[in-house]
Order: structure tokens, then sequence, then C-alpha cells
């Protein structure tokens, strides 16, 4: 069963930025500059990390993978435009 993921980056060198957020792109719907929405089940959360993990400065850049529950997803306010992203399948590249 895929949950609702808010995933978070900050990454120092544009060029790992940019490969992280291509990865993240084969999983989800890019939100905001260094903000992904994604609904993962545990076999392609578990993928993700480790795919993006390869990219990472672990000295200097950082991921956070936010799990939102149900309640949680059915309260996100958006202001501006927008929608939330829906359960979409993804292929992973």
């Amino acid at each position: 069963m895929s949950q609702f993921y808010m995933i978070c980056f900050d990454v120092a060198d544009p060029r790992r930025l940019r490969r992280i957020a291509n990865e993240l792109e084969n999983y989800g719907q890019r939100v905001q500059r260094s903000v992904f929405e994604c609904w993962l089940d545990d076999p392609d959360l578990f993928e993700l990390k480790r795919r993006a993990a390869g990219h990472l400065d672990m000295t200097e850049d950082q991921i956070r993978y936010y799990r939102l529950c149900a309640k949680d997803v059915a309260r996100i306010i958006i202001d501006g435009p927008g929608t939330l992203t829906g359960d979409i399948s993804y292929t992973i590249s």
C-alpha cells in the first residue's frame, strides 16, 4: 500500500542537486524547488533512498523523508496555484 511522502532536500553542489532531483522525478511530483510529493510503497521508498544516497555528499547534503498519514494528507492546505499530488504510479528509469 502506498504512503504519502513529502521529501525535502538541501544539496550544496548544483550537479548533485540535479542528479537527486532527477531521481525524485522518477517517483513523484516536484512542488517546489527542493520539495517533492510522492506516493510510495515500502520497496519503492527503499529503492529511492538507495538511489538518492548514491548522489549525496554525507558531509554537506541531506534529504528528509516525511511520511504523512491519510488524516494529515486530508488537512494539507495549499495557498496559491497547484493541487495535491494524487496517488499516481511512476515508472522508474
